[in-house]
C-alpha cells in the first residue's frame, strides 16, 4: 500500500505520495488548523492509475497535469495524433523521489512522449514553493499545457481575487458536467469576475448548486491570485514566475490564470482550483491551435515555479 511523505514547519504541514503521482493530498495551515486542499472519503488506489478516468481516480488534493489537463490528441510532428490521457500523465504514474532540505524531489518520465518533469518542493516559512524543470529528451520541439490543479476545500466564506484585483478581460468556459465530463462549452469573453446573468464567480460558494465553470485568463500572468477566507481572517496567495533566461536551449514560460469552480455540477462534489496554466484550453490541441500552448525547443528545458504563502 502506498504511504505519504508528511512535511512540516511551525507553519504548514503537507502530505506528498511520490508513488501517487506525487499527489499532495494534505495542506493545513498552522494558524488554526484548517485543511486547505479537497478531500473526501475514498479507497486509496493499491495499483496503477496510468490513463485511467480522472473521475474514477482519487482526485482528492493537488496533481501536476502535463501535457494537457483534457483528453486530446497531440498536434505536429513527431507524435501527431498521439492521445493524451485524462488529465495528462503526470497523476497516474509513479515518481522517483528523493529527499530536499524541507521537503522532497519528485521526477516524472512520460511514456507516450519524450520528456522529464522534475518538481522540487519544499516549505520556506509560510510559504509551499514548487521549482519545476522540464527536459525534452526529444531532437523535437514540444507543445505542452501543463497546469498545477490543486482542489481547494470551499467554505461558506471563500473570495477569489484575480490580479490584485484588476477587473482585466478573462476567458470563460462554462461546463455543465457529468461524472464523464460531458458537458457544453460555451466560449464568451466576460469581465471578471461577473459572468453571463451577473453570476460572481468571485464567491464560488454564493453560486448555483449543481454547476460547474472553467475559465482561462485571456492574458498572461502579470500579479498574483489570493484566496481570502474572510470567516477565518487568513488568505493564501499564489504566484507564478518564470525566470529562466529566454535562449532557444532554455526557455521562458508564458502561463495563464485558470479558475474552477465546482458547486456539484462534477462528481456531486464542492471546490474550487486557482492555478497557473501554460494553456487557454484544457485541450493540447485546442491550446496549440489558440497559440497559447508552451513550447519546449528540441534538446531543450524550461523552468518556472509556484509559490503559495498562507498569511
Amino acid at each position: 500500500m502506498p504511504s505519504p511523505v508528511t512535511i512540516e514547519n511551525d507553519a504548514l504541514q503537507l502530505d506528498v505520495w511520490p508513488a501517487l503521482g506525487g499527489k499532495v493530498s494534505s495542506l493545513v495551515d498552522k494558524a488554526d488548523g484548517v485543511e486547505l486542499l479537497f478531500n473526501y472519503p475514498a479507497e486509496l488506489p493499491t495499483g496503477p492509475q496510468y490513463d485511467t478516468s480522472y473521475a474514477k481516480s482519487w482526485y482528492a488534493g493537488w496533481d501536476e497535469c502535463f501535457p494537457a489537463v483534457a483528453p486530446s490528441r497531440y498536434a505536429g510532428h513527431p507524435y501527431d495524433g498521439v492521445p493524451v490521457p485524462d488529465h495528462g500523465e503526470l497523476w497516474g504514474l509513479p515518481t522517483t523521489a528523493v529527499p530536499t532540505k524541507d521537503g522532497i524531489t519528485v521526477v516524472w518520465h512520460g511514456l507516450r512522449f519524450g520528456y522529464r518533469v522534475t518538481r522540487k518542493l519544499y516549505l520556506d516559512g509560510p510559504t509551499v514553493r514548487a521549482e519545476y524543470t522540464l527536459i525534452n529528451l526529444a531532437p523535437f520541439d514540444f507543445r505542452f499545457v501543463w497546469e498545477l490543479h490543486a482542489l481547494l476545500a470551499m467554505d461558506s466564506s471563500v473570495e477569489l481575487q484575480m490580479g490584485e484585483g484588476e477587473r482585466g478581460a478573462i476567458r470563460s468556459r462554462e461546463f455543465r458536467l457529468s461524472h464523464d465530463a460531458d458537458g457544453t462549452d460555451i466560449q464568451r469573453p466576460f469581465d471578471w469576475p461577473l459572468a453571463e446573468g451577473g453570476l460572481d464567480l468571485s464567491r464560488p460558494a454564493d453560486l448555483p448548486a449543481k454547476r460547474a465553470w472553467k475559465v482561462f485568463s485571456a492574458d498572461p500572468i502579470a500579479a498574483p491570485a489570493v484566496i481570502r477566507y474572510p470567516g477565518r481572517g487568513r488568505s493564501l496567495r499564489i504566484e507564478y514566475s518564470s525566470d529562466a533566461p529566454d535562449t532557444e536551449a532554455t526557455r521562458r514560460t508564458t502561463a495563464y490564470w485558470g479558475l474552477w469552480v465546482n458547486t456539484g455540477g462534477w462528481a456531486g462534489h464542492r471546490h474550487c482550483a486557482v492555478g497557473p496554466t501554460t494553456g487557454r484550453y484544457d485541450q493540447l490541441d485546442r491550446a496549440t491551435a489558440d497559440g497559447s500552448a508552451a513550447r519546449v525547443a528540441a534538446s531543450g528545458r524550461c523552468e518556472w515555479s509556484v509559490s503559495l504563502t498562507v498569511g
